[in-house]
C-alpha cells in the first residue's frame, strides 16, 4: 500500500534557499550503477573549528562522533500503525466515513441549520388566498401564509444526502458547475434530481450552519474560528483516536482556496490556490492520514513569548509525544531548540535549516570554497548537523539538515549520507500528498462564506482519512475514486428511497427513480371511505369541474375528460 500511495507524491525540484521550503535534490540521478555516489567527499568539523560560543542556548558542535549502537531506543516503535478501536471492524465505505463524521457532528449541524432555516423561511413566506380567489373584497382573514416546499426543516437523512451530492460532484469533477446545469433534465446528473430539487439543494447549501448564532459574537471575541470550531476540533480529535500513524509523520501547511472576505486569509504564491485559509497539519508520511491540524488565525494565534514555529511544532506533535516516532518538516519549523525539546518528548526530528540560524557553525555557512557533491558533519550530544552541496545544481547552493534520528552518521560511508537525504525526500511529502488527494476529487463549491470553505476542506480530509481506514482494515486494494463514488451513493440512496414513496412525485421523476433504484413504484390501494368532490387538477380553473375520481399513482383528482380506463394487469406491466 505504501508504494502505491507514494507514487502519487511529486516532489518539488527547484526551490530558492530562502523560501519557506528548501527542496533537497534527489540522489537517484547522481548514483552510478555500482551504487556509489560519484566523487563524494565528506568532512568532519575539526576541533579547531568547533563552535565555542558561551551562549547556553547555542550547542557546542564538535567533530567527535557519538558512540555507535545497533538501533537507538528512541527509534524503536512500540505502537503498530493502522486503525484502532472500532475502526478495525469497519467493512463498508459509509462505516469508514461515519466513524469520523459521527452522528454527534451531524446532529449539531442539523440543529444549527434548522435554526437558520427558521430565520430564512420568513423571506419565502407569501400571502395566498385560502378560498374565493376571485373575491377582490376578501378580508385579511381569508389569506394564509404559504411556505414553499424547499424551505422545510432538514433531517439527518437529508443532510447526509446533501453531503453525498457534494462528494459525487467531486468524483465527477463537476463541483464548479452551476446548479442549473447539474439539475438540467437533459444534460444534468440524474442522481442530483433524484435526491432533491435544485431549489432545495441551493437553499440547504445557503442555510448550512455549524454553531449557535446567538452566542457566536461572544465566542468570536476570543476565537476567530468560532463559527466552525466545534466541528473542526471534533473531526481532528476523532481522526486521531481511530488511527495509529506509522514510524514517521510530516508537519507542513495546506491552503484552502478562498478569495472572499476573511480576516485571516493568507497569500502563499507557491500554492496552487495562492489565496486562502492556511491549515498547519501533521500527517502520516506514508498514508497521508491527517493526525492533527490547526487553522492559522493570523496575529494572536500563538503566545508572544514563544516563536511561532516553535509553538506550532510542539502543539501539532502532541499526539505523537512519547511514541518514539520521527517528525519530518521544512526549514520554517526546524530549529535546534525544537529538535532538543522534541527529543525530550521521545520524538526524533529530520528537517532542513535556514542558513541564518545562529545555531549553525560559521564553518558550515561558507559556500565559496565548497566543491560540489561534498558533505560536512558536526555533532552535539544527540544532534547531527549535515551540510551538503548537491552535485548537479544550476547555481552552487547547499542544504543544511538537522537530525536526531541518525546521530551515528559515518561521514566516510556514502550509503549513510544517501540514507539521510533519501529519508528526508521520502518522508517530507505527507501533507503535500494529502493536499494533492484533496484537490483531485474536491468537493469545494464557490461560496462567499469562509466557514463553508473550511467545511468543504474538512469533507475532503475526512474522505481521505476514511479511505485509508477502510483500505487498512479490509486489506482490499480499492481505487479512491471508486471509494468516494460508492460513499456518495450510500449517503444519497436512503433519501432517494424515501422520496420515491411520495404520492405526488412527478411522472418524469418516477421514471428516473425506476432506472436508478431498479424498483417499481408500489400501487396505492384506493380508499374505501367516501371522499368529497374536488376540482379537477388538469382542467382550467374557470371550468370548475368537481370529481371524486383520483389518480391511482399521484392521487390527483381527475374528471372524466382526463381519465382513461386501464385494467390492473396493464397498470402493473406499465409501472
Amino acid at each position: 500500500m505504501d508504494q502505491q500511495i507514494t507514487q502519487w507524491l511529486h516532489e518539488d525540484e527547484s526551490e530558492d534557499e530562502e523560501a519557506c521550503e528548501v527542496a533537497v535534490p534527489d540522489l537517484e540521478n547522481d548514483v552510478e550503477e555500482d551504487g556509489t555516489i560519484e566523487d563524494f567527499r565528506a568532512e568532519i568539523l575539526d576541533d579547531n573549528t568547533e563552535d565555542s560560543s558561551s551562549d547556553d542556548e547555542i550547542p557546542l558542535w564538535t567533530g567527535e562522533k557519538p558512540t555507535r549502537s545497533k538501533i537507538p531506543r528512541r527509534n524503536i516503535l512500540f505502537h503498530p500503525p493502522g486503525p484502532k478501536a472500532a475502526a478495525r471492524e469497519i467493512t463498508t465505505e459509509q462505516e469508514a466515513w461515519s466513524i469520523i463524521f459521527t452522528d454527534e457532528i451531524l446532529e449539531e449541524i442539523v440543529r444549527n441549520t434548522n435554526a437558520e432555516i427558521g430565520r430564512q423561511r420568513e423571506k419565502y413566506k407569501r400571502d395566498r388566498p385560502m378560498q374565493n380567489m376571485e373575491d377582490e373584497n376578501a378580508d385579511a382573514s381569508s389569506f394564509t401564509k404559504i411556505r414553499p416546499s424547499f424551505a422545510q426543516d432538514v433531517s439527518v437523512l437529508e443532510i447526509k444526502a446533501l453531503f453525498g451530492l457534494y462528494y459525487l460532484a467531486g468524483v465527477l469533477n463537476v463541483n464548479y458547475v452551476t446548479t442549473k446545469e447539474l439539475f438540467d433534465k437533459n444534460s444534468g446528473v440524474g442522481y442530483f434530481r433524484a435526491t432533491m430539487s435544485q431549489a432545495r439543494f441551493e437553499f440547504l447549501t445557503n442555510c448550512l450552519r455549524f454553531d449557535d448564532r446567538s452566542t457566536r459574537e461572544k465566542r468570536q471575541q476570543n476565537d476567530r474560528l468560532a463559527p466552525i470550531r466545534n466541528i473542526f476540533d471534533h473531526i481532528v480529535k476523532v481522526s486521531n483516536e481511530v488511527y495509529s500513524p506509522s514510524d514517521c509523520c510530516t508537519l507542513y501547511e495546506m491552503l484552502l482556496g478562498f478569495r472572499g472576505r476573511c480576516i485571516f486569509k493568507m497569500y502563499i504564491p507557491s500554492k496552487p490556490d495562492k489565496y486562502g485559509i492556511k491549515i498547519l497539519m501533521t500527517c502520516d508520511s506514508k498514508a497521508a492520514y491527517m493526525i492533527d491540524a490547526f487553522v492559522y488565525l493570523g496575529k494572536g494565534s500563538c503566545p508572544t513569548s514563544v516563536p511561532a514555529a516553535h509553538f506550532f511544532t510542539m502543539k501539532l506533535t502532541e499526539k505523537i509525544h512519547v511514541t518514539n516516532r520521527n517528525l519530518t518538516c521544512d526549514n520554517w519549523f526546524t530549529s535546534i531548540p525544537v529538535a532538543k525539546e522534541l527529543l525530550q518528548k521521545q520524538v526524533t526530528l529530520v528537517g532542513t535549516l535556514r542558513r541564518n540560524k545562529r545555531d549553525i557553525p560559521p564553518y558550515f555557512v561558507e559556500i565559496k570554497d565548497r566543491d560540489r557533491n561534498t558533505a560536512k558533519f558536526a555533532f552535539s550530544e544527540e544532534l547531527t548537523l549535515l551540510s551538503y552541496c548537491p552535485p548537479n545544481s544550476k547555481k552552487k547552493k547547499k542544504v543544511t539538515m538537522s537530525l536526531t534520528m541518525h546521530p551515528t552518521a559515518d561521514p566516510d560511508a556514502t550509503i549513510q549520507l544517501s540514507e539521510m537525504i533519501e529519508y528526508y525526500n521520502k518522508t517530507k511529502g505527507g501533507v503535500d500528498l494529502m493536499d494533492q488527494l484533496c484537490h483531485k476529487y474536491s468537493v469545494f463549491r464557490r461560496s462567499k462564506r469562509w466557514p463553508m470553505e473550511v467545511f468543504y476542506g474538512l469533507l475532503n480530509i475526512v474522505g481521505v482519512n476514511s479511505y485509508v481506514l477502510l483500505k487498512m482494515a479490509t486489506k482490499r486494494a480499492t481505487k479512491r475514486r471508486h471509494f468516494l463514488k460508492k460513499l456518495a451513493l450510500d449517503l444519497i440512496t436512503p433519501q432517494m428511497e424515501e422520496r420515491f414513496t411520495w404520492p405526488s412525485l412527478p411522472m418524469n421523476l418516477q421514471v428516473l427513480f425506476g432506472g436508478i433504484l431498479q424498483k417499481k413504484r408500489p400501487l396505492q390501494e384506493p380508499s374505501s371511505a367516501p371522499t368529497a368532490k374536488k376540482r379537477c387538477a388538469m382542467c382550467p380553473r374557470g371550468k370548475d369541474r368537481k370529481t371524486k375520481v383520483t389518480c391511482g399513482m399521484c392521487r390527483k383528482p381527475l374528471c372524466g375528460e382526463h381519465t382513461e380506463a386501464m385494467c390492473q394487469e396493464c397498470v402493473t406491466k406499465n409501472n
